[in-house]
């Protein structure tokens, strides 16, 4: 029997491990997190609404996976060797796990709160749970609120908290003359108009950056203009997780640290080794859709190897997205339909785009 190891437990990872089974799955966090929900859980009404949104948004990778047959190893990879993955389970122990095929789903790196950064071993829901409500107590706490990157992440988390909260004052920093500036059909300049008829301080071609290190207030670059929030929140900067290639396999990665993959989404030069999702530099938007895509293809190849057949290429999955704009409206587009409210809601969006 053959041994499947898939690093990383996100979209890609997990979805491979329940297709495949039978296999064995390493994170350092002890827990699935639909992350894209994040926007939308840390800023409900009442604590009690939090604490349940996210319950529904996670669970532990224990409980599921055994159920599956698949093997769940707590840890953070440190390494690769040949045909062997180095994890580190606890701070000075590390364990060797041997596979005849390697999946790397090990994701991107994203600013706090979206993406768990400040990890040191085997993160579990009690923790995450404990700094989310620090995070929304500063959310409750601020009058005036900062969001620097017009990407998803900024624009959703303007939206909600002003829906949620229209007292506070929100700015959004926007680099380029227009959001969602990757976006397909033009949905950044329909998610703007809603923006702006909601009142959020749209600062558009504009870079911001501290004024100094030790300073609380940020400076816009052009129009010099000085801002001073109760509350920051970075939304820009995704950086892949490839840290632990760079001893052993630097000829893998890019000048941006992503591994390099052939059409058929195995590493460059390695038949066995495939990247998925964030970690590779395939060009494809870094969406959650995008990664499962990229998982099922990576099945249906494994299954051709399997059988002693060739791989097929990926084919590009067909630009899709959704932005939610508060808790109950959303801008999208999938196979070719945009949906943007219509004919009368476009300051508001539609209501199909988003799950409450």
């Amino acid at each position: 029997m053959k041994k499947l190891v898939i690093l990383g437990g996100g979209a890609a990872g997990f979805l491979i491990a329940i297709r495949v089974m039978r296999s064995k799955i390493s994170d350092i966090e002890t827990f699935f997190e639909y992350t894209p929900a994040l926007c939308s859980v840390l800023y409900e009404k009442s604590s009690e609404k939090f604490h349940r949104h996210f319950m529904n948004i996670t669970f532990d990778y224990e409980t599921v996976l055994k159920k599956l047959n698949v093997k769940f190893v707590p840890g953070k990879v440190k390494s690769l060797g040949e045909n062997q993955v180095y994890v580190s389970v606890k701070k000075d122990e590390l364990v060797s796990i041997d596979y005849d095929y390697l999946a790397i789903c090990t994701g991107s790196s994203y600013a706090d709160p979206w993406k768990p950064n400040d990890i040191t071993y085997n993160l579990n829901l009690e923790a995450r749970m404990a700094y989310l409500n620090e995070q929304r107590q500063a959310y409750l706490n601020a009058k005036s609120i900062l969001i620097i990157g017009g990407g998803p992440v900024g624009v959703e988390s303007a939206a909600e908290i002003v829906y949620r909260s229209p007292q506070k004052l929100v700015t959004l920093v926007n680099s380029g003359s227009c959001v969602l500036a990757s976006a397909p059909q033009e949905l950044g300049r329909y998610a703007q108009k809603i923006l702006n008829s909601i009142d959020v301080r749209l600062i558009s071609n504009e870079k911001i950056e501290k004024k100094d290190k030790d300073s609380d207030i940020y400076v816009t670059n052009e129009s010099k203009q000085e801002i001073k929030a109760d509350l920051v929140y970075n939304c820009i900067g995704v950086k892949p997780n490839s840290e632990f290639l760079k001893e052993s396999y630097q000829e893998w990665l890019d000048d941006k640290g992503y591994v390099q993959v052939e059409k058929t989404l195995n590493v460059k030069g390695k038949s066995n080794v495939f990247a998925l999702g964030d970690i590779n530099n395939l060009g494809e938007a870094k969406l959650y859709y995008t990664a499962h895509m990229q998982a099922m293809h990576f099945v249906r190849n494994l299954s051709r190897v399997l059988n002693g057949q060739n791989m097929v290429p990926y084919q590009n999955a067909k630009p899709a997205m959704f932005i939610s704009m508060g808790p109950y409206y959303g801008v999208g587009t999938v196979s070719g339909i945009r949906f943007t409210g219509w004919p009368f809601t476009q300051d508001k969006g539609t209501t199909c785009c988003h799950f409450k």
